[in-house]
């Protein structure tokens, strides 16, 4: 029988509510601060409060008036982060349908829709096709398919010089562009290039 939603802390960030529906994930800080947002419980693995923390105060660049690709998007955690702390406008891009319509309501939630796009679309093809320069693009790919490697060279193309290439991946996946850094937390690592001028 069903008894009615549960909540499960998970390092602080993640609760579960109705943990077959959806997942809510904390916005960290910025103008968005402690806003929850909703994430499909299924086919999206959402960045911890402890790695998104710090990816952000890794970060080489000033995200104020930036302009972002969150690709590989799922429920738009890193994006959204991103435009709570300035970001001027965030691309939003992923395969999946649920995530896409999870995205939508999460920036309709904030009210945010004049600083964003949502792309449904396979990776490859967006970083095929795209003409536009990021000065940060964060890349959180299924672990353990290869996507993170064989995507990284065709991302990298993406961005201004000076921008920064995040790559969330399963540490036994190496990334074929030459680092700035790279942190590990667990079985997540975090995979930071930064684009010199040509």
């Amino acid at each position: 029988m069903y008894a009615g939603p549960r909540a499960i802390s998970v390092d602080h960030a993640i609760v579960i509510s109705y943990s077959f529906l959806t997942v809510s994930i904390r916005v960290c800080a910025g103008l968005y601060r402690s806003r929850r947002l909703e994430c499909p419980a299924k086919g999206v693995r959402p960045t911890t409060d402890r790695v998104k923390q710090a990816i952000f105060s890794t970060l080489p660049v000033d995200l104020q008036g930036a302009f972002v690709l969150d690709l590989f998007a799922g429920c738009g955690s890193l994006g959204i982060e991103a435009l709570s702390r300035g970001a001027q406008r965030v691309t939003f891009v992923d395969a999946s349908s649920r995530s896409i319509r999870a995205i939508e309501k999460n920036i309709d939630s904030l009210k945010a829709w004049e600083h964003v796009r949502i792309i449904r679309s396979e990776a490859g093809a967006f970083a095929r096709d795209c003409t536009e320069e990021f000065d940060v693009v964060f890349m959180d790919p299924p672990y353990n398919k290869g996507l993170a490697s064989e995507m990284a060279p065709h991302v990298y193309r993406l961005m201004k010089t000076g921008g920064v290439l995040v790559v969330e991946h399963s540490p036994d996946e190496a990334i074929p562009v030459q680092p700035w850094k790279i942190r590990t937390y667990g079985d997540t690592m975090i995979t930071y290039c930064t684009k010199g001028a040509s």
